[in-house]
């Protein structure tokens, strides 16, 4: 092969593009590339090290200037073979040479050309002179991952460089590899589709990789012998969702000789896996398969690709037929051909014209084609076609038109139209289908099956790619059966190297465009792609142009564009260094900030839109602005979840103020999503903002220090501290009775009476709850005094309703039951709907009527977890499962509290809604004959009251203790404190009738 990319390189071309190098400045060979402008980016590459092992005794031992030149000869010795595999030099410092393979060229087999770089290193350090003995040996350490290309200044210029946790690693591989021979990670060998021969060296680790990386010593690369190595795939995982590519190559396979069939597809599409499966069924028939690999180091060399399965071929042949050359009727000069292809030489013919050297071999190797099938039935696999250079092309047409033996060929888009002039047919490969790639996660996955989520998240990552597909199936599993946390983040390592050479060889003005809009996203208006690149580029039409040729960005429908795969774009966000990031996101901002002021534009980008870009351009004040004005409207749809998503990134913005700034933002984002958390069952997280204010330490003025002081006493009743929620409350009223509003004393009123019902003075939470209605006329009860989801008359008669349930004021329960139902729907507010049913639930429930009670709570429930009303969702399933359990529903029943449980939901609340997952629990496992479950269950829900200080409660949680004793005989810890008569005494003097009827049924138990 050396003889090969010697002449091309003497040819001045590039031997994976066939384009003219250009070398870079006071190179003296002209071989090594040229990089200009600004070069700073981020690239997968392949990192080589390599060292002179013992030049510190030759320093010693010689003479400082023969010293020098024994050096220099042998950097430049290294420098040369780096070279001639198209690598770039980036740093020779004393005896070590640092070299970067995949920059540019960019080349997607950077992995196999540093691989070929390092062994000739080593093989013409044995051999080449040294002027000494022993010669100098070299140590050479490989590794493949993300770098960042950088150009660096010093005192003495500028220089190029290359950093990155890929050059670490590189290095300490370089450390591994014994004296005269070449260190390789595992990465790196994966990359590389031809025959390695390795032999183990260990693992080295790292802060970033804990599971380490194994090292192997690189001894050779079977380049001649690619003839035999079955055509790349991954056969170890299920091939799915190919059942018509697959039939099609098995008719091919069984059919008539002759035919020939061509599989195109993108990088990943699994076409080498068809060829596989070619590959096999062949062998089942008794057919021979000869392989033809595209290589594009051998690209523009003429039958390159050839050399190989012609050698095989002759070898198969040799045991049949005493002389092939005659047996094929060759004249001399195609003998001679044959030879040279055999002998992998550039020598034959050389007296001839380059078209006639060509014509003669073409002739020669068809007529060997067309001897072999007589004596062996063959089946041609062709793999990597768009590798293949001219002069194969040819060939394989002649084989087509020959009919001469069956075909079945592999390549990218790029290759369908040299292509199909050699095939009869041409079937494309598109993305799987979602069930397709479902059952592929789940097949390679099923030994450790994954969450729904995490198989979500690779459904919509992968979109389809089968390589991709199996490469985030396989990371998923983590050692200890755990998901990766960088799963989500990383790109496979193969497609890395792909998507990054196709970006990589992009032009600057189609790369500075496929940035902008990896900054804009994996979709967006093609407006904004035609706007982008009259902002970004010198020849907007030209790098639109040149994006769709590569196959970077395509056309979608309803007049948007996107990238041909989320992954591409995510290649393309990585490639950027973060300057450059930083720069394409203010651009962004910059067009998108415009066409949001004119009313003329019908994409206008959303203010969560504009935060995003504001934020990655490094203006987080600016980004803050538009996540409030993206809140509110969140706010003004009832987008609850949207709201917490928003506040959550609003405080990670605000970390990047100044303290006191950062103070103020975080506290006005927790007042204006403090609501919708409620909802969410998450207020607790803006506890800390919301004393500030409460505190006055974020002086916001006196209305909202005492909004922010009702907030902290509702934050203190849900977490089961009521009397430290008194206590703000009472400074929130003082405020009030200073500078009365109505929306506070509202506020305040409904607050007030949830906090004297758990302290169990339901008398004076009616009060609040009669005052705040008197207070509101009919104009207003529908009011919802800037509330998200909820009317606040309606959230007041509700829990009245469950209070005067409680009480036994049956009539004027459904009474408010009936108001709360009424407003609710005439101002259609889910959240207050739920809350209605709730009450109206909860009132069929206590006065027995269980299967009208049944219909309606089971409806709450499911709509309280369809809109991810969580507050609420303990109390929704405790009431619905008690509801089942008095019906004898008890799977249900069971089913329902496992999933609350499960959700956990009431660890947040620690309020009368938890009191009833408990009870709920307890009369389930009675009902079920579990008497001691039933106890500690009991025992468990007065636990809570009591730590809680749910005083109203903890009377619920003794009658329930006394139900299970009378039931099992068994004693509930903690419920023997306090006496029978002192809890009948309590309950009465309450009026609790709910409670009195249960003591009265304990009683004929008893009795």
């Amino acid at each position: 092969m050396g003889a090969k990319d010697d002449r091309v390189r003497a040819e001045g071309l590039d031997t994976a593009t066939g384009q003219p190098v250009q070398p870079i400045a006071g190179e003296a060979n002209g071989r090594a590339p040229s990089l200009s402008g600004d070069v700073e980016a981020v690239r997968f590459a392949t990192v080589l090290f390599a060292d002179i092992v013992g030049s510190t005794r030759l320093i010693s031992v010689l003479d400082p200037e023969d010293a020098r030149d024994v050096l220099d000869s042998t950097i430049t010795l290294i420098r040369n073979a780096i070279h001639d595999f198209d690598g770039m030099v980036v740093r020779v410092q004393g005896d070590g040479v640092m070299a970067v393979f995949g920059v540019h060229p960019a080349v997607e087999d950077h992995p196999l050309r540093a691989a070929l770089a390092a062994r000739a290193i080593v093989e013409r350090m044995r051999t080449g002179p040294s002027g000494i003995l022993p010669a100098p040996r070299a140590r050479v350490g490989l590794h493949s991952g993300p770098i960042l290309l950088r150009r660096q200044d010093n005192d003495f210029g500028s220089i190029l460089d290359v950093v990155g946790h890929a050059t670490h690693v590189a290095g300490q591989i370089e450390k591994l590899s014994p004296p005269a021979s070449v260190a390789i990670s595992a990465t790196t060998v994966s990359l590389i589709a031809e025959s390695c021969q390795l032999q183990p060296l260990g693992t080295i680790t790292s802060e970033i990789d804990q599971r380490g990386e194994a090292v192997f010593e690189l001894t050779a690369i079977d380049l001649e012998g690619a003839d035999r190595i079955p055509v790349k795939g991954n056969a170890t995982s299920p091939l799915i969702g190919r059942d018509v590519q697959l039939d099609a190559v098995k008719a091919l396979v069984s059919g008539e000789p002759g035919a020939a069939l061509c599989i195109v597809g993108e990088a990943g599409m699994g076409k080498s896996r068809l060829l596989l499966e070619g590959a096999r069924l062949s062998a089942g028939f008794g057919v021979t398969t000869l392989v033809v690999r595209g290589n594009a180091l051998l690209a523009p060399v003429p039958f390159g690709c050839l050399s190989g399965p012609v050698r095989h071929l002759v070898e198969l042949l040799q045991p049949l037929l005493a002389d092939v050359a005659s047996a094929a009727a060759l004249t001399a000069d195609q003998a001679e051909c044959l030879q040279g292809l055999i002998d992998n030489g550039q020598t034959w013919l050389a007296h001839l014209a380059p078209g006639d050297r060509n014509r003669i071999a073409t002739q020669t190797i068809l007529r060997l084609f067309q001897l072999a099938v007589v004596h062996v039935p063959l089946l041609l696999l062709v793999d990597d076609g768009q590798y293949l250079d001219r002069e194969t092309l040819s060939v394989l047409t002649g084989i087509r038109e020959g009919r001469i033996m069956t075909m079945l060929l592999a390549a990218r888009p790029e290759a369908r139209t040299s292509l199909a002039q050699c095939c009869d047919q041409v079937i494309d490969l598109d993305p799987l289908g979602p069930r397709a790639a479902r059952s592929l996660v789940a097949m390679i996955n099923r030994f450790a099956p994954l969450d729904e989520a995490t198989i979500e998240r690779i459904l919509d990552r992968a979109q389809g790619l089968p390589l991709a597909l199996q490469e985030f199936a396989v990371s998923a599993q983590g050692e200890d059966g755990t998901e990766p946390a960088e799963l989500s983040a990383r790109i496979p390592a193969r497609l890395d190297a792909l998507l990054g050479a196709r970006l990589a060889a992009l032009d600057d003005d189609s790369t500075r465009l496929c940035q902008f809009c990896a900054a804009l996203g994996p979709i967006f208006p093609v407006s904004r792609l035609q706007q982008g690149a009259a902002l970004v580029c010198r020849n907007p039409s030209s790098a639109i142009a040149r994006l769709v040729e590569a196959r970077v960005v395509e056309f979608a429908v309803a007049n948007q564009a996107r990238f041909t795969h989320q992954l591409v774009q995510e290649a393309a966000y990585r490639t950027m260094p973060r300057r450059r990031r930083t720069a394409m996101h203010a651009k962004a901002l910059e067009l998108l900030a415009t066409q949001a002021s004119s009313s003329q534009e019908a994409e206008v980008a959303s203010h969560a839109e504009l935060a995003t870009h504001a934020e990655k351009a490094g203006l987080p004040q600016r980004a803050l602005g538009h996540l409030w004005d993206a809140c509110q409207q969140a706010l003004s749809l009832a987008a609850i979840d949207s709201v917490r998503q928003l506040y959550l990134r609003a405080r990670d913005m605000a970390e990047r103020l100044e303290p006191a700034a950062a103070a103020s933002e975080r506290a006005r984002f927790s007042l204006l999503a403090f609501d919708t958390l409620q909802q969410l069952s998450q207020e607790q997280i803006t506890r800390e903002d919301m004393a500030l204010l409460a505190e006055g330490t974020v002086d916001m003025g006196p209305g909202i220090r005492t909004v922010a002081r009702i907030n902290m006493a509702l934050l203190d009743w849900i977490d089961g501290a009521p009397l430290q929620g008194e206590a703000w409350l009472a400074r929130a009223e003082a405020d009030l009775d200073a500078h009365d509003s109505l929306p506070r004393r509202t506020y305040a009123d409904l607050v007030a009476a949830y906090l004297a019902f758990s302290q169990a003075r339901p008398r004076a939470a009616i009060a609040r709850i009669e005052r705040l209605g008197n207070r509101l006329d009919d104009g207003q009860r529908g009011s919802t005094f800037g509330a998200v989801v909820v009317i606040p008359h309606v959230l007041a008669r509700a829990f009245g309703a469950w209070y005067l349930t409680d009480l036994g004021d049956i009539a004027k329960a459904r009474s408010w039951v009936a108001e709360a139902l009424n407003l609710s729907r005439r101002y259609a507010h889910a959240y207050s709907q739920l809350l209605a049913d709730l009450a109206h639930g909860y009132l069929h429930y206590r006065e027995g009527r269980f299967e009208r009670a049944l219909g309606i709570l089971r409806g709450a429930y499911a709509d309280g977890l369809h809109h991810h009303f969580l507050g609420f969702e303990p109390a929704s399933a405790s009431w619905l499962a008690l509801t089942l359990i008095e019906l004898g529903q008890l799977r249900e029943a069971e089913a329902v509290l496992s999933e609350s449980v499960a959700r956990g939901h009431f660890r947040h609340v620690r309020t009368s809604a938890t009191y009833y997952l408990h009870e709920a629990r307890a009369r389930l496992a009675l009902a079920q004959g579990k008497v001691v479950q039933a106890a500690d269950l009991a025992a468990e829900a007065l636990e809570h009251c009591r730590s809680c200080g749910e005083a109203m409660h903890e009377l619920h949680a003794l009658v329930l203790c006394r139900e299970v004793e009378a039931q099992t005989g068994m004693a509930v810890w903690g419920a023997q404190d306090v006496p029978t008569a002192d809890l009948v005494g309590r309950i009465d003097e309450l009026g609790l009738a709910c409670l009195q009827r249960r003591l009265v049924a304990i009683e004929d138990r008893i009795a």
